[in-house]
């Protein structure tokens, strides 16, 4: 007999697919991550996916709106890897001409409110925890 998984709040799937994306997005990049991987992360059913975002471009971008919220809240307070790499991965993804005009006027704001010095800091330690991965 299969076990019936417990039903969750609402928005719950949606919070869980954005922390998904954070991870997956920040490892693998916008187009190396996979939305399946992302809802096996989430442990969400991957129909879930597109029911919570139109497409994988916006979860991509709802999960950088997440992280500029994080970022905001203490500016001083160190991002966990997963989020700086998530950020490095954004820098990356706005050469992208698909995505640049949606994260072009985001990452200039996390630049302006970080401080260049504290954002180009972060940008390194995203990429060197990418490197030791």
């Amino acid at each position: 007999m299969t076990e019936r998984r417990t039903r969750r709040r609402p928005g719950e799937n949606r919070r869980r697919l954005l922390e998904a994306g954070l991870v997956e997005f920040g490892l693998f990049g916008y187009h190396g991550a996979s939305t399946t991987g992302i809802a096996a992360r989430a442990g969400v059913p991957q129909p879930h996916v597109y029911a919570s975002f139109k497409t994988k471009q916006a979860l991509f971008l709802a999960c950088f709106a997440r992280l500029s919220e994080v970022l905001a809240e203490d500016p001083e307070e160190d991002p966990s890897t997963p989020l700086v790499c998530f950020l490095y991965q954004c820098v990356a993804a706005n050469g992208d001409p698909g995505m640049s005009d949606a994260l072009k006027p985001g990452l200039l704001a996390v630049r302006e409110s970080l401080g260049e010095a504290r954002f180009d800091a972060l940008l390194v330690e995203g990429a060197r925890a990418l490197i030791r991965r």
